[in-house]
C-alpha cells in the first residue's frame, strides 16, 4: 500500500498532523511572531501508591527466587550458564551496534 499526498481545498494536507500544510505554515509563522507555543500539549503518567507497592513486592519476590536458586546451585549448571552468557553477549552486541 502506498501513501499518497492528500489534497484539500486549501492545499496539500499533512497526513500526520491533519490540516493543510499551508495552514500549518501560517500557524507556525503566527507562533513565531507571538513567541509562544499555544498548541503544545504534554503527557503525564500517575502511578498509584498501590501499584508501586505491588511492583516492589513482586520485585523483591523475584530477587528472593534468584537468591534461592543461587543457594541451590541452579546457575552453576552448564546449560544455565550458557544461556546467561548468550543473553549477555546479545545485550553487548546490541549496545555496540547502537553506539
Amino acid at each position: 500500500m502506498s501513501i499518497q499526498e492528500i489534497l484539500g481545498t486549501a492545499g496539500a494536507v499533512d497526513p500526520v498532523k491533519g490540516g493543510s500544510r499551508t495552514q500549518a505554515a501560517q500557524k507556525g509563522s503566527l507562533r513565531e511572531k507571538e513567541g509562544t507555543e499555544t498548541d503544545e500539549k504534554s503527557d503525564r503518567v500517575d502511578v498509584s501508591e498501590e501499584a508501586r507497592v505491588l511492583y516492589e513486592s513482586k520485585l523483591s519476590g523475584r530477587f528472593e527466587t534468584i537468591r534461592e536458586r543461587i543457594r541451590q546451585g541452579f546457575y552453576f549448571q552448564k546449560e544455565v550458564t550458557e544461556k546467561v552468557v548468550d543473553a549477555m553477549l546479545k545485550d553487548i552486541k546490541k549496545a555496540l551496534s547502537e553506539s
